[in-house]
């Protein structure tokens, strides 16, 4: 009954909208295709063939509304259409590159339009408000729906039941790559500085991977939680919310890399993704590199709690792609703190390092110092080369203090000017 009111009211529709829509009709029928759409690798029931305007492929509203599980109305006093599936309302004009889902705007590039008295809609608007990834196979001309996906994050295979549209992420550097990518979060971690990208700012703080407000985080009903592998003994309590957890983290240049290709996966952003990607290899690519690798030892901390970062940690890292050679190489890693290890005046005489970085959350000269004095009254600490030369320098806090994800070629470049100085 539902179907017949709807296609009378669609015909209706059609005869009145005759001189608005019958141009935007021949133009869709010149830009046909042979187009197939699938959904979960099976072709779609649709009533029509698709068309390709704009390079958007329209499809008849009522089947793909259908075979998505959801319900579709015709409003034909405002020449409108909605459908609604699990909480989520899509409402679209003939005619209007103005959508609305949930109420939110979302701007068109193709219009809804009327033609042989059907109702053609962008494809992948609707499914990706309806949790689908939408994509197009050029070789194969097929547009593929799909209604999971599984990826790899640095925890191992992880499959989302949907595309997410509410995420919260506990670490700066995920919040600045969805960003980046084009993104939003709901939620994201505290913060310890200044907020990147600034419009991420107003986004209320959930906590990090050192606690979770689980209460703040239940009122932001997230589809997605993006958290460090030491949460995992929080994940049931974050599934209880409704949410799903994706374990993943980086901590060299290359893993900040997979993590953009994962995300930009996710988002439905890849092509962007890989354009991010090949701009930081141009950066760091482009850097002039020391001629003599300078010894350098990185500590990361405050007075009294100082560690020294190790190869396998983000600044270790950082380290060696601007040019340096990590003194602390061969130290070995903390209990529960792999990357870092104690710092150990004897070590680091016996190292002689040319150049000395600091990290830290707190005031740069406090910290530079501090530690100064707690070694200078040895009377081997005189002895190293960075101290006779006078080599110590504080990194800055909002490159260094947490990961900076994208922007650690900005980090990368930072290190290699300090190391030039010594060269």
């Amino acid at each position: 009954m539902f179907s017949k009111v709807l296609s009378r009211s669609i015909l209706a529709a059609a005869v009145l909208l005759a001189p608005l829509t019958a141009g935007a009709g021949q133009a869709a029928q010149a830009s046909g295709s042979s187009i197939s759409v699938k959904l979960d690798g099976k072709s779609l029931p649709l009533d029509a063939a698709p068309k390709v305007i704009n390079g958007r492929t329209l499809v008849p509203y009522s089947s793909l509304v259908k075979a998505l599980g959801g319900k579709a109305t015709w409003n034909a006093g405002t020449k409108s259409v909605s459908a609604v599936q699990d909480g989520v309302t899509v409402k679209l004009t003939i005619g209007s590159t103005s959508a609305y889902i949930n109420g939110a705007y979302k701007s068109l590039d193709t219009a809804p339009l009327i033609s042989g008295g059907k109702t053609y809609v962008p494809l992948r608007l609707l499914s990706e408000a309806f949790g689908k990834w939408v994509t197009y196979s050029k070789s194969f001309a097929t547009v593929s729906i799909n209604s999971t996906m599984t990826v790899t994050t640095s925890t191992g295979a992880f499959t989302l039941k949907k595309k997410p549209s509410r995420i919260v992420t506990l670490s700066s550097s995920d919040t600045e790559i969805v960003y980046a990518l084009g993104g939003t979060v709901v939620g994201r971690s505290t913060a310890i500085g200044k907020v990147y990208p600034p419009s991420a700012a107003s986004v209320p703080e959930v906590g990090s991977s050192h606690g979770i407000n689980f209460e703040k985080l239940a009122t932001l009903k997230p589809d997605l939680v993006i958290a460090s592998p030491a949460l995992k003994t929080q994940q049931a309590t974050i599934e209880k919310l409704g949410a799903q957890v994706m374990f993943n983290s980086h901590n060299s240049f290359k893993e900040i890399q997979a993590s953009i290709r994962l995300y930009g996966r996710i988002l439905g952003q890849e092509s962007k993704a890989a354009q991010i990607i090949k701009e930081m290899n141009n950066q760091v690519d482009d850097l002039k590199k020391p001629a003599s690798k300078p010894k350098t030892l990185i500590v990361y901390g405050a007075p009294g709690s100082f560690v020294i970062a190790l190869p396998n940690s983000y600044p270790g890292n950082f380290l060696e792609l601007a040019g340096g050679t990590n003194v602390a190489a061969s130290f070995k890693g903390m209990d529960g703190m792999p990357q870092y290890a104690e710092l150990s005046l004897e070590r680091v005489v016996a190292a002689d390092p040319d150049l000395i970085l600091f990290i830290t959350h707190g005031d740069a000269a406090e910290v530079k110092a501090s530690f100064k004095k707690q070694f200078e009254t040895n009377p081997a600490w005189k002895s190293l080369s960075a101290v006779k030369n006078d080599k110590f320098e504080v990194l800055p806090s909002d490159l260094f203090a947490a990961n900076p994800g994208i922007r650690a070629p900005q980090a990368i470049e930072t290190i290699n000017k300090w190391l030039l100085t010594v060269d």
